[in-house]
């Protein structure tokens, strides 16, 4: 299964309507170094193991629910390779949700915004509304394992 999306740096929580807002707490298996990354996501009551191959605009993705017994098991293998985060959800004007992520903890003021496509040309000719920030989708710095592992860029 493919992902494709493109990450945007937000200044602050945009002042509209939010369609839903739920905790994530996540924390990576995999180190840097490793070419394939290995998440695990507490979303709300749900649990999931999620493996990631690629950089930038399109990568290699598939997810797997898992219980929470497993979860707890495995989550002390993301040792210092972790975030928290509130996700809110907004349907922007082109019917595309935006989902942005609001950091807590170390990373605490940060805030990112993720659009996802139904295919490359798509993404590539999305327009972001004049809230959104910087594009950062091909900037590792801005991925979510990246900033697990070494905090604010």
């Amino acid at each position: 299964m493919k992902e494709i999306e493109r990450k945007f740096l937000l200044t602050k929580m945009p002042e509209i309507v939010l369609k839903s807002t739920i905790c994530i707490r996540q924390g990576y298996i995999s180190k840097s170094r490793d070419s394939v990354e290995i998440r695990l996501r507490q979303k709300g009551d749900a649990f999931f193991m999620t493996f990631k191959r690629g950089q930038g605009l399109v990568r290699d993705e598939a997810e797997i629910r898992i219980n929470e017994s497993d979860f707890h098991h495995l989550w002390p293998l993301t040792q210092d390779r972790q975030v928290e985060k509130q996700r809110s959800k907004a349907i922007l004007e082109n019917g595309l949700t935006a989902e942005i992520d609001e950091f807590s903890g170390a990373l605490k003021g940060l805030f990112l915004c993720e659009v996802e496509f139904g295919d490359e040309a798509q993404a590539r000719d999305f327009v972001p509304p004049q809230w959104f920030g910087p594009d950062v989708t091909e900037d590792s710095r801005y991925k979510n394992k990246s900033l697990a592992e070494n905090g604010m860029p």
